[in-house]
């Protein structure tokens, strides 16, 4: 699953894990002045809408208010067959 690296200058133990494909069934994406400035990796639909709502909360702006300022996009993707396709819960 995991991997685990020792950092040499501190000692910290470092571990991570990047989701495949197969793993991640959502993704939350956050496009800001047209640079990805984030992807999240989730596994369920409820923790997707979570994470959106958060994010909405960060910028000080509704979930369903967030993608009409021209500035910021974030949507959420599902994993089909062979890609993400984005998806709209509002």
């Amino acid at each position: 699953m995991g991997k685990k690296f020792v950092d040499k200058d501190t000692g910290l133990v470092i571990t991570y894990h990047l989701p495949q494909q197969h793993d991640a069934k959502y993704i939350v994406v956050v496009v800001d002045r047209g640079k990805t400035v984030e992807i999240n990796h989730f596994g369920t639909l409820k923790e997707s809408k979570r994470i959106f709502e958060e994010i909405a909360s960060d910028y000080r702006d509704r979930p369903s208010k967030i993608n009409s300022s021209g500035r910021l996009d974030v949507s959420i993707w599902k994993w089909t067959e062979n890609r993400y396709e984005k998806i709209d819960f509002h």
